[in-house]
């Protein structure tokens, strides 16, 4: 069976000849996907003089009503959405076109991603190029997430994502009029409670290996995690810092508006221990990337024409700093920002500070990051708070 196309005698019969003595037509039944019922359809092939004339249109007549049932064409959707036997491909390709002219740049290449991963399933499932839209069914849906849930490195969170492409791609679709309702939309989220983040804090031990391991393998690098750490920045605004974004002089760090998550400037703090590390960096030229893009070596984060890609710092991390540390899967290099913050609050910075420097839209957010630290804290180790219990005074 061909992904999930129409089966014959399930999903309609196939076309039928009738000769009368003043009529002659074919005959076909189609089940109406919302009632599941069949309903039959007439095309007539009267306008030919002879019999032989009218037997040869009809055979044409059959043929094609096989070859479009068979592929998936249903005359009942099509009536409702006219382009539903659009080639599969074809409507896909018109949806990337129209989102290249929406989408900004790091969301286009997630999107991209996610409808690479679906056209190859599709075609390993047998879908040919030339397939119109209306043969991926509910039934298709639910294979493919089915399939994304067995497959390795998809976690809970993953699923969700590629869910929600899935369900962006078809209403589309369907404002487009190329099906009559999403094939996704009855297709669950995993909920909440599966997809706790896994990543924790880094101990003060685990830090200082990291430190100490990239102050001598890789300088660029360690500025990275030093602003993720202590600048409290997300790896897609490090990777579009120019070297005019870090003012030494005033010991902060630019982030730009253009590269910030929620379009807002901010300038971050470089604390004073971290300075070092900033000063050997190369700033001389002002408009070349921070850390840019190298194809020869996927360690080299030095200054470039070109700004590199954020998914290049985790695979460093991955790949290098996670086996050279020896961290657990559970260290990755957003687990910096978070051991951050917690060590800032820790330490008796002010929440509102905090707050700035993590560029969190309210104070509430950061919070959440309050207690989080092992170490027992100092003020509340002292208040004196239970009756009968307090020194005695003279």
């Amino acid at each position: 069976m061909f992904l999930s196309l129409p089966k014959i005698y399930v999903d309609y019969k196939p076309p039928k000849l009738h000769k009368g003595r003043t009529s002659w037509y074919v005959s076909f039944y189609v089940k109406n996907p919302e009632t599941g019922r069949f309903k039959l359809f007439r095309k007539r092939v009267n306008s030919y003089h002879t019999a032989a004339e009218k037997l040869a249109a009809a055979k044409a007549v059959m043929a094609d009503i096989q070859e479009k049932l068979s592929l998936g064409w249903n005359p009942i959707v099509s009536n409702a959405c006219p382009r539903s036997t659009v080639p599969a491909v074809q409507a896909f390709e018109s949806y990337w076109r129209v989102k290249e002219k929406e989408m900004e740049p790091e969301s286009l290449r997630s999107y991209k991603s996610y409808l690479k991963v679906f056209r190859e399933w599709l075609r390993g499932e047998g879908l040919s190029e030339s397939s119109p839209l209306c043969v991926i069914t509910e039934t298709v849906a639910r294979r493919y997430m089915a399939h994304l849930e067995d497959a390795a490195g998809v976690s809970p969170r993953t699923y969700n994502n590629y869910l929600s492409f899935q369900l962006t791609l078809f209403d589309w679709m369907v404002e487009k009029g190329y099906i009559p309702s999403n094939v996704f939309s009855k297709i669950h989220r995993k909920p909440k409670r599966v997809m706790k983040k896994t990543r924790r804090a880094l101990t003060e031990a685990e830090l200082a290996r990291l430190f100490s391991f990239l102050e001598r393998e890789n300088p660029e690098y360690l500025a990275v995690c030093l602003l993720c750490y202590c600048c409290l920045m997300r790896p897609k605004e490090i990777a579009l810092l120019r070297c005019e974004d870090v003012c030494l002089e005033k010991q902060a760090v630019h982030v730009r508006a253009d590269i910030a998550k929620n379009d807002k400037e901010s300038w971050r703090t470089i604390p004073d221990a971290a300075l070092p590390a900033f000063r050997r960096l190369r700033l001389g030229s002002p408009s070349l990337f921070l850390f840019g893009h190298h194809s020869a070596a996927g360690a080299d984060f030095r200054p470039a024409a070109m700004a590199t890609d954020k998914k290049r710092f985790t695979d460093y991390w991955n790949r290098v700093v996670r086996p050279a540390c020896g961290f657990g899967l559970e260290l990755q290099l957003y687990s910096l920002k978070d051991t951050g913050i917690t060590n800032m609050l820790g330490s008796g910075v002010p929440v509102s500070f905090v707050q700035q420097q993590a560029d969190h839209s309210s104070v509430a957010m950061t919070a959440i990051y309050v207690g989080k630290s092992p170490a027992a804290n100092k003020e509340l180790q002292g208040v004196d708070i239970i009756p009968g219990k307090r020194p005695a005074t003279g």
